[in-house]
């Protein structure tokens, strides 16, 4: 079993499209259609799930988030 796939995004990125490390992987014969994963991550969120369309999960997360500071 493979180690779990990530996608990392920047603080204000909310679409991605990269391959997916596990079909390449395979060594198969498949187009860079089948094996891109594109997706969405709602600008609030810090982490998201997806699958390819053979099936391998992959994790989206999001890093360098701005820190807010409450000033009163």
């Amino acid at each position: 079993m493979r180690e779990r796939q990530h996608v990392w995004l920047g603080p204000d990125a909310t679409t991605f499209a990269e391959p997916c490390e596990a079909c390449l992987a395979t060594h198969e014969p498949l187009s860079a259609y089948a094996v891109l994963v594109s997706g969405t991550l709602r600008r609030d969120a810090d982490v998201g799930f997806t699958t390819c369309r053979r099936g391998h999960r992959i994790v989206v997360h999001r890093v360098g988030r701005r820190a807010f500071a409450v000033v009163r």
